[in-house]
């Protein structure tokens, strides 16, 4: 932007938003990306009524600036106003005291209140986003998003995702893999194994690799969400088509769908992996396709409880034509068991094709 007391010179007035200190404090701060609005720039003599309005010496922080909640160590969401009267403490949602006129006190929702306003929460994502204003270089017009679906369903029943049933399902998280020993991650370079070798590169000793390998390729990945779910398209032609399964019923609980298994089908061989899945498909989105995915839990108690992503990168599928790549994302939570060590909870599974 032009100076202001000098027409030949340039300058950026630059600030470290709430979050970015925070960042900074904890030793996480990394800058990867940077966008630019016009949010407060006027092209216009006619959009303002008073010129010297448009002159800002001192750049601002703004809760528009927050689009993503992070959480801290602990699991926590950090501190968030989604509106002038409404924040987020912890995985708590506080909204104004409508019964207090004379002062402004906060309240936290619980009950019915607790899903509109959670609805608000999520709705102020969008808008602080929008509000930002954030330059393009291409021509957004044209560049609609759409699903072919606004809402999907899931649902755990006797037999179905779980072949004998949820109460079998039950594991103590001191017996669940931690993250250095997760079948998910050992792919990735951060987690290799690394045995210490000599100065010569001769082995240093005799070490066994104790890593689960279950998920280091698409097919084992496939194989564990089970196969009925990537059978949705023809690869032949790329057109949309979907397979029933014989073994298995869905019964109407309202609108709702619940599969179960058939009486007479057997909980083994073939059908005992079975899995409810949704595809998803983007009948409209913008020519980068880029998108920002937040996944919250409204948990027990009217908290509001933000769900891990792991990414775990990008996966050749030598089988597809029309969709050769896959991208995995694992969706769930990371509890702390009781030898103080993070493990991951896999509670569902995304794939990008």
């Amino acid at each position: 932007m032009a100076g202001i007391l000098d027409s030949k010179t340039r300058f950026i007035d630059m600030i470290i938003t709430q979050e970015g200190k925070r960042q900074i404090a904890s030793g996480m701060l990394r800058a990867e990306y940077a966008s630019i609005s016009d949010a407060e720039t006027f092209y216009d003599s006619a959009e303002v009524d008073d010129v010297s309005n448009r002159i800002f010496f001192q750049a601002m922080d703004s809760h528009n600036n927050v689009i993503v909640l992070e959480k801290d160590d602990s699991g926590k969401l950090i501190e968030f106003n989604f509106s002038p009267t409404g924040s987020i403490v912890g995985n708590d949602i506080f909204e104004k005291d409508t019964t207090v006129t004379s002062s402004l006190r906060l309240t936290a929702v619980t009950g019915s209140a607790f899903a509109s306003t959670s609805r608000a929460v999520m709705n102020s994502f969008t808008s602080h986003f929008d509000a930002l204003q954030t330059l393009s270089t291409f021509d957004k017009t044209g560049n609609d998003f759409e699903l072919n679906t606004e809402r999907i369903n899931f649902s755990i029943s006797n037999s179905v995702p779980f072949a004998q049933g949820p109460h079998s399902e039950t594991i103590n998280v001191n017996d669940a893999e931690p993250f250095f020993l997760d079948s998910k991650l050992t792919h990735l370079p951060n987690f290799d194994f690394l045995p210490p070798v000599n100065v010569d590169g001769t082995n240093y000793g005799e070490y066994e690799d104790i890593r689960s390998l279950k998920r280091e390729t698409l097919n084992q990945i496939k194989k564990r969400l089970g196969y009925s779910g990537f059978q949705d398209y023809d690869d032949e032609t790329g057109t949309r088509k979907r397979k029933s399964n014989s073994a298995f019923r869905t019964d109407k609980i309202g609108d709702f769908d619940v599969i179960n298994r058939k009486s007479l089908a057997s909980p083994k061989g073939r059908f005992a992996d079975f899995k409810q899945y949704k595809t998803v498909y983007f009948d409209k989105t913008s020519d980068q396709n880029n998108l920002i995915m937040q996944i919250f839990e409204d948990g027990p108690d009217s908290k509001l409880i933000k769900l891990d992503i792991i990414d775990a990168g990008s996966f050749e599928d030598k089988s597809s034509k029309f969709y050769p790549e896959k991208r995995i994302f694992y969706v769930g939570k990371i509890l702390i068991d009781d030898f103080n060590t993070p493990t991951f909870i896999n509670i569902f599974t995304i794939m990008f094709e």
